[in-house]
Parts: structure tokens; C-alpha cells; sequence
């Protein structure tokens, strides 16, 4: 793996993070096949289940998601997700700092594109 291969694993995964907290900030509570599949409707950005459950474990046990078993009609039970209140304040200040990012990087280009 070269290095900008590395760098865009490192992107995706803050990326991805950020968009599964705005979907079930927009949704609401959603199972984990349902984010997935959610997400892989926005484009290329987003991975798959590989990429998401991982994530989905790792915002639970830190505090920003909460979680519980629903029995499905057809097939096993699926497990839904929802953002806590730290979740929320979570996703305020990411979309903050992402929000800056882009700004410095539309400040960079216009720089770039006049001289």
C-alpha cells in the first residue's frame, strides 16, 4: 500500500465516522445493514460492511451511539442504533472542524488558482 493509499484509508474512516453520526442524526434509529446500505448510496467515499460495523462498535462503546435488539419479521433480530446525547454534541463539533477544513482548503485553492 502506498502512502496515498494509506492516507485515503485514514480520510474514509473520519469521513465515514461523520457521516453515520449525520445519517442517524437525520434519520433516527436505524439497524447497521440499513446504515450501510445508506451509505453506499452517497458514492465512493463510503465503504462497506467491512468499514462500517467497526465503527458502529467502536462510537457504542465510546458513548455516542446507543443500541438495541429488534426482532425482524423475517430472519434474526437486528440491532438498531441511535445517537445519545454525546453523540450529538460529538457530531456538532466534528461538522464544526469539518466545516473549517473545507474552508482552508476552498482558501488554498483560490490562492492557487490566482497566481
Amino acid at each position: 500500500m502506498d502512502s496515498t493509499d494509506q492516507w485515503l484509508v485514514q480520510v474514509r474512516k473520519g469521513v465515514v465516522e461523520l457521516l453515520i453520526l449525520s445519517l442517524l442524526a437525520l434519520k433516527g434509529e436505524l439497524h447497521g445493514y440499513a446504515i450501510v446500505k445508506e451509505l453506499l448510496s452517497l458514492g465512493r467515499v463510503v465503504a462497506g460492511e467491512s468499514t462500517v460495523y467497526p465503527i458502529l462498535r467502536r462510537l457504542e462503546s465510546d458513548g455516542s451511539l446507543a443500541s438495541h435488539w429488534v426482532d425482524a419479521e423475517a430472519g434474526p433480530p437486528r440491532k438498531y442504533y441511535s445517537l445519545t446525547s454525546s453523540g450529538h454534541e460529538f457530531l456538532r463539533e466534528a461538522r464544526e472542524e469539518w466545516d473549517a477544513l473545507v474552508i482552508s482548503m476552498r482558501r488554498l485553492e483560490r490562492k492557487d488558482d490566482s497566481e
